[in-house]
């Protein structure tokens, strides 16, 4: 008892240590970005820098350990700026799940960039570690999610390495005064960069990832001189919009323990906005084809999931929202895990105090499971300041 008492004392401590250092962060914002603009430490152009914040605290109970657990969901620090207006930078170093239980958090590197523009809306170069260009869904920041985590399909796809951010290099443009947006790349699959450890199978990718995306906005255009992953699950009761878009992804030669595979990704999504209402779909297929396997042959696993999700502008900042998604897989260790098939509905209300900048959300997820029933069901709270 000593011994968990202790260590929740430490959680709590850390938590009330990384409040107070991003409280002290955002006073010190203002005058920072104030200065920042007109760095100039070798005279001979201009490099400017803005700080950035992105703080989510949450409340969160579920059936399964039946714990009242308040955290730190995201904590981000973020920096972008100016190079010689020649080229931009941004970065972000993320401390997750700071306080949540049976979690140990650190900090890590979540995106560091470089962006040259080439042809104007037509065509800009981008190289580091950046955003995936496949699925809507993740390409949308979380501060501008209608719900606060994404889908599960997305999450099986991140386990896959495709879905999130990775190291590599991309072209990206807004031609048609920002009606259709492309974005092609190729990658590291940092999904499969982990080397074996106890009780966890060596995990490989010798081949590079191609990606690609197309979208056409039929309706309100695109900013033609956005980033090919300004999207918002909500606009907050402004504009009209009707997107359209595609992704495919591949793998060769991904190496799971002493099995090898080629990894096939595709699929489509839509949003629709018009005044306070708003629909977003999208659904997702993968494969996993051996070519090589340590035991004789094995099928191939597959997998695929959706997600419809709705919401109603009922008060200029109260916001009513619907999400019903699937996700099966197939032969995959995640089926067994997850008890099959899963089919998960979420309710939920977000409440604009100042847009997507500071904003609550709540939500409750009854989750079903089409093979095993488990009981954990999750009611979640969350405040957001993002800037």
């Amino acid at each position: 008892m000593k011994c968990n008492k202790k260590h929740g004392n430490k959680k709590k401590l850390r938590a009330i240590q990384i409040l107070l250092l991003a409280i002290g962060f955002l006073l010190a914002a203002g005058p920072v970005w104030a200065q920042s603009q007109h760095v100039t430490p070798d005279g001979k152009g201009n490099l400017t820098f803005v700080p950035g914040v992105r703080m989510q605290v949450r409340y969160e109970y579920n059936d399964i350990d039946q714990n009242n657990d308040f955290y730190i969901k995201r904590m981000r620090w973020k920096g972008k700026g100016d190079i010689f207006n020649v080229a931009s930078y941004n970065f972000e170093i993320k401390i997750d799940n700071t306080g949540k239980y049976n979690q140990a958090p650190k900090a890590l590197l979540e995106s560091a960039w470089f962006t040259v523009p080439i042809v104007d809306e037509l065509m800009t170069f981008r190289v580091g570690m950046e955003d995936d260009v496949f699925s809507r869904n993740a390409l949308t920041s979380d501060s501008k999610l209608l719900f606060m985590d994404r889908s599960q399909i997305k999450e099986a796809l991140t386990v896959l390495g495709v879905t999130d951010n990775t190291i590599g290099a991309l072209i990206y443009g807004r031609p048609m005064e920002g009606r259709l947006t492309y974005s092609v790349g190729i990658f590291d699959n940092l999904g499969f960069n982990n080397a074996a450890s106890q009780n966890v199978l060596t995990r490989k990718s010798q081949g590079a990832m191609t990606v690609g995306r197309v979208a056409a906005d039929l309706l309100d255009p695109a900013n033609p001189q956005g980033s090919y992953d300004d999207y918002r699950s909500s606009y907050i009761g402004e504009g009209q919009h009707l997107t359209l878009g595609a992704n495919i992804a591949n793998v060769v030669k991904t190496e799971l323990g002493d099995d090898v595979f080629n990894l096939f990704c595709w699929g489509v999504d839509a949003f629709f906005n018009y005044g306070p209402f708003s629909v977003e779909a999208e659904y997702d297929k993968y494969r996993e084809h051996f070519t090589e396997t340590a035991n004789g042959s094995l099928p191939d696993i597959n997998g695929d999931g959706y997600y419809v999700q709705t919401a109603y502008l009922v008060l200029p900042k109260l916001e009513l929202a619907l999400r019903y998604q699937e996700l099966d897989q197939d032969h995959d260790l995640a089926h067994e895990i997850m008890g099959g098939k899963v089919m998960w509905t979420s309710v939920g209300a977000n409440y604009y105090i100042r847009g997507h900048t500071f904003k609550v959300q709540a939500e409750y997820t009854f989750k079903r499971e089409a093979d095993n029933e488990i009981d954990n069901d999750i009611l979640q709270v969350q405040l957001q300041l993002a800037f």
